[in-house]
């Protein structure tokens, strides 16, 4: 039995518009593996939704092959919706008086009796943290954060095996995103397989077990965080958080930007170029690369270069 949940081959995805041909996606092939978390990482529009809703079978692809947990999503759609479960970037359980309600209405359409789906509606509520209170209050009256957490107890109650999340933390507050990241990570704990699109760099790096990072609809980097950090040929920055001469910043590396803040990567020296930038009234800051520094070298605009990559 494969280990894959999702194995994508040379995907395109094209809308035909009164502007002309847009391309979605342009032969991007991607596995998603099972029990581990696969982020899609990428500026709006870089396709990753579109990507997301192929899986789902709410979008048939222009060319391509894609299998979701060993069935063709194009030919099989309603054996893979039977499979997974999916929360779109603006899922909002407004319409429902009570969390309690919501989660139990969805396992009633399911199949599940009056009664049984109200007892795993409390046990998967009460798992994601709910209260009795905040079970039965108005789902309206929730926090941004709760209601999104309210999506993901539905996700667990009805047990689905892929779990789809679209830009799940978008518009959050920072308490509530690092909370959600918490469930999001116990869904993994209870083998689940999440594969989730975002653009914030600090969620891909902590949450997952592979990034890929998409541009363009095409495929530009895949690996482990902690990996492709690691290739990344610079291991330290100075940010310059003042205009700044150029000519100055480019004595201690390469400098990235158009215009403060500037990043200038650079391995040796830090010390030194905060110190004499200080000295010259560009305030700077010395920090190491993280997956944001990855990101903005394979998608800029300036061809840099990562280690390994040719």
């Amino acid at each position: 039995m494969t280990n894959l949940a999702i194995r994508a081959e040379s995907l395109w995805k094209i809308y035909n518009s009164k502007d002309g041909r847009v391309v979605a996606l342009k032969d991007i092939s991607i596995n998603v593996e099972k029990n581990k978390i696969t982020t899609l990482l990428g500026r709006n529009g870089a396709g990753k939704t579109t990507f997301l809703r192929i899986a789902a079978t709410q979008l048939i692809p222009t060319k391509g092959k894609i299998e979701v947990m060993g069935y063709d999503a194009v030919n099989q759609p309603y054996m893979v919706r039977e499979k997974i479960a999916v929360v779109p970037q603006d899922a909002k359980p407004l319409l429902f008086p009570s969390p309690l309600e919501y989660v139990s209405s969805i396992l009633t359409m399911r199949g599940y009796s009056f009664n049984e789906a109200k007892s795993v509606a409390h046990e998967a509520l009460q798992e994601l943290g709910f209260s009795e209170a905040q079970m039965r209050q108005a789902a309206w009256d929730l926090s941004g954060g709760y209601q999104r957490r309210l999506l993901l107890a539905a996700v667990l109650a009805i047990n689905a095996e892929l779990i789809l999340l679209d830009e799940p933390t978008i518009g959050l507050d920072p308490i509530a995103r690092r909370e959600l990241w918490g469930e999001i990570a116990y869904l993994k704990k209870r083998n689940k397989t999440i594969l989730l699109t975002t653009h914030y760099m600090d969620e891909a790096e902590k949450l997952s077990d592979k990034v890929i990072i998409i541009h363009n609809g095409q495929k530009i980097l895949e690996d482990e965080p902690k990996k492709l950090i690691d290739r990344f040929q610079w291991k330290r920055k100075v940010e310059v958080l003042d205009e700044c001469d150029r000519e100055l910043m480019s004595k201690y590396g390469e400098v990235h930007g158009t215009k403060a803040p500037y990043i200038i990567y650079l391995n040796d020296d830090f010390d030194r170029a905060v110190s004499e930038l200080n000295i010259h009234g560009c305030r700077s800051i010395a920090g190491l690369t993280n997956l944001e520094d990855v990101f903005l070298y394979s998608v800029g605009e300036e061809k840099w270069k990562l280690i390994g990559e040719e």
